[in-house]
């Protein structure tokens, strides 16, 4: 059986450059489709988060990319805030090192 990479580093690394290949902005109806194919369960506790993310950030550009192990990311450059997810996984508030990477990624487009 083959060894599962735990080194954080080079996933890091690899998931920067999918994130920078696929980045792409996003609208609100695409954001809509993709808030109910995360959360399909109203009662998901990541529901509303996710929902106020988008309506407190409504009228900005958003941004959503994705790696190739899952990995996607939701990012609103104007008021530097974002939210990571891998679907049927895990989900969180992106933090200082992603926001940053997430804020070089768009600016060199």
């Amino acid at each position: 059986m083959e060894s599962e990479n735990l080194d954080m580093e080079s996933i890091n690394k690899e998931r920067r450059h999918a994130v920078a290949e696929s980045i792409h902005e996003i609208d609100i109806v695409e954001l809509k489709i993709l808030e109910e194919r995360l959360f399909p369960d109203v009662t998901h506790p990541w529901l509303e988060p996710f929902h106020r993310f988008v309506e407190e950030n409504r009228g900005n550009i958003f941004y959503h990319a994705s790696s190739t192990d899952g990995f996607e990311v939701v990012y609103c450059r104007a008021k530097e805030k974002g939210i990571w997810f891998i679907p049927g996984m895990g989900v969180g508030i992106l933090q200082p090192g992603g926001l940053e990477a997430l804020r070089e990624i768009v600016d060199a487009r």
